[in-house]
């Protein structure tokens, strides 16, 4: 049902329900030469609007991610926690986001970051006519940064009835509910009225889903046992920027050694108890906060979108103008941990009097270098962040047939421009400071709900809402291509295709005040930054039928990308790179049921415009708490790890003026097979190998191997304390080699019973190989297949999605399954300590769990009263499945399970209908 064939056949049988009759030429995916449908020969799994609706899913990102090829992708979930904006993207056998090439109608539109990596928030689903996965990458016509493959959208055109559809969802549990409605019209026929438009309108939206509301994931504190012995356990990610606060209180011993010593003044005078959603890990003075409890794992999100395409006839001259039209604005709206703040406590204040001076010895008072608060501002409220998204895609140009040539060529326009609110949740470090200096917040007193109105209606009036940045990004470009008959051979005619690409991306980041004068307590500034580059290509393609059983296809690319512009400084980074690509297909068709595949190619990619220019800025603090690796080391920056017990650290990213460029090197060779009637199968074994592949060395590798990543630390000047703190940089390094190797396939059945139509459909990606070197060497290689890898992701071998469909004359009924194998979990170990024995604390232990495999199954029904309505409903995550328990601690804030690879909605009941008119 859902798997979308890999058959050249399916092409031939999109087009007939798209109710095509003649043998009219089109363009197919991964080619630049306009041929008959049934006649594509690379691995391209195609999907129309039947196959979309069966998933029941409402918007492009949950399409997209189900398709078993999609491995490595960003969700929603993961990427609002963890620096992402929000963002969703696409990402083809797990080589990465980066490397798959998102297209509308065959056309690149503006990305959500300086490099390639389009936003699926951006592409409204009302609007889509089908898609189609190339899963062999480098592609010609499209540019060879495609190293992992083409995913295109095409839209829909053409006279049409009107027709209106809509939907709701609600979990069986609470949060998450979502609901979308779209209205769509197709005017004219070229052919009879020498013009067409479509056009399309569509909203949907989705409720926050809190932590609160999903056992598995109410708390950053979990209990569990050691599989192998009973042991009991506890899984810790907590914070010790804590409610009441913590005090850190650095001094001077009397043999003159730096020492610190931590203490919370709550738990000191309740006899050593943490006050509530608090709790006492690791035996240090502090109490560690229970953040993971208090925010939303699943964010709010509303989009609308509009879609309009159009041709028109140019007279008598063969040719016709068209335009394809795309707004979309998204805003995803994420709720993280209350802020955490630090700032200093002056010896002689009366916070210091009443709270600190009491519990420290007579050594420890009279050595006092610093004392820093370490506060969690419950009472204010979860920090909200509100992403707003505006796209805006514009294509216009001309398709005809000239002197032979079939021609076409085009002007695009496409604007991806994202706001960052701050809603509320963030103190003004003026106001806040103004506040504590005044004696008007009490930071070491209150648990949550006890703080008197008053003072918490001076905290909540420290706060600020409103614009904090705005980030845009401006591609144009202009394309021509052209193809023609060539030759003849003993097969057929060769087939010629040429073209040239140019285009110009400018990518702007405009800070306001309160962010450009760090205004928010606890904030560095930030500089407004802007950088463009240009890039050019030309190709050319050459199909032969060598004979009537074998075909062969050759291509050739050149790149030339532009040194990255500062539009800021004016100064230029990284340098001019250029590259000749090339791929040479074929297929050989022995028999009229059985036909063999294969191809080879190369590929180039220059890294993002962010990467290699993009100065040192702010970016948070790490994902997990860290003892400070530096501690006794030679290294300059060690005393910064004096007093400094374990905690979340401060982090910067920055860019890589240095970074090469990437190059890859391709495969694959497949087979279709229809044995017997209604009965198919495609197998396609491919590789892809990435030499000096760019990425960012994860948290995890610079405190493990400080000594490797020596450069990747620094210090942050900390306002609200008034000292510099030690901190990290992620940047982008080109760490050797990458390799990816696997199998798709798809099987299908497809019978006669009962009056109707039985489907059966298998499909699924199985992975061979998936590693990469670590950083700095050639030959130590890391693999992530089936583990979690120091890069903080897991490739899994199988992915699975098997369907079965039986279709009557009114009555649709499916069934689905999707089914991702296990895999080992991030190791921990006794120095990260994020899991100790139960009721021990400092007590730490060292554990990798076996994460076990996830199946879900899915039930629809749809109903056909008539010929113009179609009634559906559906049951998602049919058993009601919890996404399997993990030790994750690594990117963004959901504890207990890894967003990225399960969703935590549980089971979900669907209603939808299609009218048309």
């Amino acid at each position: 049902m859902f798997a979308g064939s890999l058959a050249m056949g399916m092409h031939a049988a999109t087009a007939q329900e798209a109710g095509e009759q003649s043998m009219q030429r089109v363009e197919i995916t991964g080619s630049s030469i306009k041929r008959i449908a049934a006649e594509a020969s690379l691995p391209v799994q195609s999907f129309n609007q039947k196959d979309i609706k069966k998933t029941g899913v409402t918007t492009v990102t949950d399409f997209i991610q189900q398709i078993p090829a999609m491995q490595g992708f960003s969700v929603a979930a993961d990427s609002v926690g963890g620096g992402g904006g929000g963002i969703t993207t696409a990402s083809i056998h797990n080589i990465g986001e980066q490397y798959t090439l998102v297209l509308l109608n065959g056309r690149r539109i503006a990305p959500a970051n300086s490099g390639t990596t389009i936003d699926l928030n951006s592409i409204p689903l009302s609007a889509v006519e089908r898609v189609e996965v190339l899963t062999d990458g480098a592609s010609a016509l499209y540019g060879a940064d495609a190293i992992a493959g083409v995913v295109n959208f095409i839209l829909k055109k053409g006279a049409s009835d009107w027709q209106i559809d809509a939907k709701y969802n609600r979990p069986e549990r609470s949060g998450g509910s979502s609901n979308a409605v779209s209205l769509s019209k197709g005017f004219g026929d070229i052919d009879d009225d020498g013009y067409s438009v479509f056009f399309s309108a569509s909203h949907d939206e989705q409720k926050a889903l809190k932590a609160s509301q999903r056992s598995f994931a109410k708390t950053g504190i979990v209990n569990f046992t050691d599989p192998a012995n009973g042991r009991a356990l506890q899984f810790i990610n907590g914070s010790s920027l804590a409610l009441p606060a913590n005090a850190a209180v650095r001094y001077t011993a009397a043999n003159g050694d730096a020492s610190s010593v931590n203490l919370n003044p709550y738990a000191l005078s309740h006899n050593g108890a943490c006050a509530p959603m608090n709790a006492d890990f690791y035996g240090n003075g502090n109490c560690y906060f229970d953040h993971a409890s208090t925010i939303e794992i699943n964010p709010e999100t509303k989009r609308d979108g509009v879609f309009s395409s159009g041709e028109f006839k140019l007279g008598a001259s063969g040719f016709k103008a068209f335009y394809d039209f795309a707004f979309t604005k998204a805003n995803v709206r994420s709720a993280i941990a209350p802020f955490p703040a630090q700032f200093s406590i002056d010896q002689g204040s009366a916070l210091y009097n009443r709270y600190v001076a009491p519990y420290l010895t007579a050594e420890q008072a009279a050595g006092v270098t610093s004392v820093t608060a370490n506060y969690r501002l419950m009472e204010m409220g979860n920090r909200t962040y509100d992403y707003g998204t505006k796209a805006t895609h514009i294509v216009a140009g001309v398709d005809g047939n000239a002197f032979g040539w079939d021609v076409n060529s085009a002007f695009t326009w496409s604007r991806n421009r994202q706001t960052q609110d701050y809603v509320s949740g963030f103190p003004v470090a003026a106001k806040f400071d103004a506040a504590i200096d005044a004696g008007l917040l009490d930071p070491f007193t209150y648990g949550y709900g006890e703080m008197p109105e008053a003072m918490k209606n001076t905290l909540l009036g420290t706060g600020f809402s409103g614009l904090y940045s705005t980030q845009t990004v401006i591609m144009k470009g202009w394309d021509a291509r052209g193809s023609r008959e060539a030759f003849k051979l003993p097969g057929g005619t060769a087939m010629l295709g040429v073209g040239v690409d140019y285009r110009d991306t400018n990518y702007q980041v405009a800070n306001e005040d309160v962010a450009k004068n760090a205004e928010i307590l606890y904030e560095s500034p930030s500089i407004d930054s802007g950088y463009h580059r240009a890039n050019a290509g030309a190709y050319a393609e050459l199909m032969m039928p060598i004979t009537k059983q074998l075909e062969v296809t050759a291509s050739a690319r050149y790149d030339r990308i532009g040194a990255t512009k500062d539009n800021v400084g004016g100064a230029s980074y990284g340098q001019t790179e250029s590259a000749n690509t090339w791929k040479l297909s074929g297929k050989y068709s022995a028999t009229k049921n059985l036909m063999f595949r294969a191809a080879a190619g190369t590929g180039f990619r220059v890294s993002t415009m962010q990467q290699i220019a993009g100065m040192q800025e702010d970016w948070g603090v790490t994902g997990g708490n860290y003892n400070c690796p530096l501690a006794g080391t030679n290294h300059p920056l060690a005393s910064y790890c004096n007093g400094v017990g374990r905690q979340q650290f401060e982090a910067f990213r920055a860019g890589n003026a240095e970074l090469a460029p990437e190059k890859s090197k391709q495969w694959s060779i497949g087979t279709v097979w229809e044995p017997l009637n209604g009965v198919s199968m495609a197998l396609d074994l491919w590789q892809v190998e990435i030499r000096d592949q760019v990425t960012d060395v994860a948290e995890s590798q610079i405190f493990a191997q400080w000594e490797k990543y020596a450069n990747l630390y620094t210090t942050k000047y900390v306002a609200s304390t008034g000292r510099n703190e030690l901190a990290i940089v992620y940047a982008p390094v080109n760490i050797g080699r990458a390799e990816s190797r696997g199998i798709d396939y798809d099987f299908q059945h497809r019978m006669n019973l009962w009056g109707g139509k039985l489907t059966n459909r298998l499909a699924g990606t199985y992975l061979l190989r998936s590693r990469y070197t670590e950083p700095g060497t050639s030959d130590e290689w890391t693999s992530n297949l089936n583990r979690y890898s120091s890069n903080d992701d897991v490739a899994f071998r199988h992915i699975i999605r098997a369907s079965s469909s039986f279709e009557t004359k009114q009555f649709t009924h499916t069934l689905t399954a999707a089914y991702r194998n296990g895999y080992i979990d991030k190791p921990q170990t006794e120095d990260d300590c994020a899991v100790i024995v139960a009721g021990s604390p400092g007590e730490c232990y060292a554990i990798t769990l076996q994460v076990p495999s996830y199946t879900t199954f899915d039930y629809q029904v749809a109903y056909r009263p008539m010929a113009n309505v179609e009634i559906t409903g559906g049951i998602l995550n049919l058993f009601d499945r919890d996404p399997p328990f993990s030790l994750r601690n690594a990117g963004s804030h959901q504890v207990g399970y890894n967003p990225s690879y399960s969703s935590a909605l549980g089971r979900q009941f669907y209603l939808s209908g299609s009218y048309r008119f």
